[in-house]
């Protein structure tokens, strides 16, 4: 290797000198990691390295090694069945064929034929006797326990004893491979030839004056830094935060609700008569199960019986009102808020997932986020509720105009449209005034101003996305590099 020079690495020059200093330089990796005290993946990393820059050879070898049978591990815990004799003759100088069984159960044959066979014990008389010194038995004994243990951890403890452990279905062959290493000429020798390749120079190196035996590596100034993709929101949780923020900034408090809901919740309580095809209109998607139990709602069935027969004329039935239903509007939140008469002033918004039963295309999805707002107190007034709404788009970036429009809930309604940045219009909210049979329902005495739109129809203006789909991709490089950036 004279006049040849090696370029490694900081870590394959480590192991280097650990292989000196350990006197390491032929044997299984299994072998190096211990001696080295280096894991075994790590190392065997290295040593393809060295072995690329031809500093050491590396083999790959099968090695037979012994694995305990469920026998062997039973037999490690219990001991063996002639251990069990030795001592019971150890205590009583001898015993019966008798008695041994009615202590040993069915391993009496097998003690007893060990031990014959080991020379351990006699049979005279129908007795069993210690044929050898309790000592000498012990050694025995123990030396075969030994033996069984070595083989626990995967170690050859050489015959005769690997053949007993063997044929007696205590242990089983395994085969497993290994890499063998060896190194190409004498690692002292070696060592002198290397240039240690670094990537900076410390202070310590300028020091020591170690820094003349580094290879310094070279770097290319042209390249491009690494690109770094941090974790981040999907566009369209993104888009939701940024109107939950907006909502919180105007002293809103966010309230939930559950997903599978009571027609009471949904319809009944918002005045939707239970014959009325205004209920159609959602194409909503009901539950096949049996309908809850209403006797939690006493109060309030008996004000929305009282107001829907009084109004509507017709027989108001709880069995409707107490089907189950995947819920067709975010207002189902609202009118469980109200019901609990909360004090006022009130100030509350939810954003959750409806369902209906509705196609899949560009501009349609049968299940997708609405938000829904409630505010009130007693003097409130509809030129409040349109306030709101305005303070609202403001904040959004977005002006805001109203037209006359009809709900079955709210009276006065409005529908609002607002202008996007490209200068089209769209229609966003519906809104208006609780109707008093609703308020009458919730058992509520002031005026409150309800309001609601679909977050993904904003979202794909706020993105200039043509297709509503699109907010739900699941690819992972769009997700990455979507730009965020919208009109606010």
């Amino acid at each position: 290797m004279s006049g040849i020079v090696y370029i490694v690495s900081e870590s394959e020059y480590r192991v280097l000198r650990l292989m000196i200093e350990k006197g390491f330089s032929t044997g299984s990796i299994r072998q190096a990691s211990h001696i080295l005290g280096i894991d075994k993946s790590s190392l065997a990393s290295i040593f393809m390295l060295l072995r690329d820059k031809g500093l050491v050879d590396i083999k790959e070898v099968s090695i037979k090694k012994p694995k305990l049978t469920d026998k062997g591990l039973d037999v490690l815990s219990k001991g063996f069945p002639e251990e069990k004799l030795i001592n019971i003759l150890i205590e009583s100088g001898e015993a019966s064929i008798a008695d041994l069984s009615r202590s040993l159960g069915p391993e009496t044959s097998i003690a007893i034929g060990q031990a014959r066979r080991k020379g351990l014990v006699i049979i005279e008389k129908g007795l069993v006797k210690l044929n050898v010194s309790a000592g000498e038995a012990l050694e025995i004994i123990n030396s075969l326990k030994k033996a069984l243990e070595d083989c626990s951890r995967g170690v050859n403890p050489g015959e005769p004893y690997y053949s007993e452990l063997r044929d007696r279905g205590l242990i089983a062959e395994i085969e497993e491979r290994d890499l063998y290493i060896e190194v190409r000429g004498d690692l002292r020798s070696i060592i002198e030839t290397v240039r240690v390749e670094a990537s900076r120079l410390t202070h310590s190196m300028l020091k020591s004056g170690t820094w003349r035996m580094y290879k310094f590596r070279a770097y290319d100034v042209t390249l491009e830094p690494p690109e770094i993709l941090p974790a981040r929101l999907h566009f369209l949780r993104e888009f939701i935060e940024v109107v939950r923020d907006i909502f919180k900034e105007m002293g809103f408090k966010e309230v939930t609700g559950p997903i599978v809901e009571l027609e009471l919740f949904n319809f009944d309580i918002l005045f939707q008569a239970q014959d009325h095809p205004a209920r159609e209109i959602h194409d909503s998607l009901w539950v096949k199960a049996e309908p809850a139990d209403l006797r939690g709602y006493m109060d309030l069935i008996d004000r929305v019986s009282r107001v829907h027969e009084s109004n509507w004329g017709y027989r108001w039935s709880p069995d409707i009102a107490a089907r189950l239903m995947l819920r067709s509007q975010t207002t189902a939140v609202s009118a469980r808020v109200i019901v609990s008469r909360p004090k006022p002033p009130i100030r509350f918004y939810t954003i959750g997932r409806v369902y209906r039963h509705d196609s899949v295309d560009a501009t349609h999805l049968p299940e997708f986020h609405q938000l829904d707002g409630i505010e009130g107190y007693p003097g409130y007034t509809f030129r409040d509720l349109l306030g709101t709404l305005r303070d609202i788009s403001e904040r959004l970036g977005l002006e805001v105009k109203f037209k006359p429009a009809y709900f079955p809930f709210t009276e006065p309604s409005v529908e609002g449209y607002v202008r996007l940045p490209n200068g089209r219009w769209l229609e966003l909210y519906g809104a208006g005034l609780f109707r008093p049979e609703v308020l009458e329902m919730a058992d509520v005495d002031y005026p409150i101003g309800a309001w609601g739109f679909g977050i993904e129809r904003l979202a794909a203006a706020y993105y200039n996305i043509q297709d509503i789909r699109l907010l739900y991709t699941t690819n992972i490089e769009m997700i990455r590099r979507f730009n965020v950036k919208g009109w606010v």
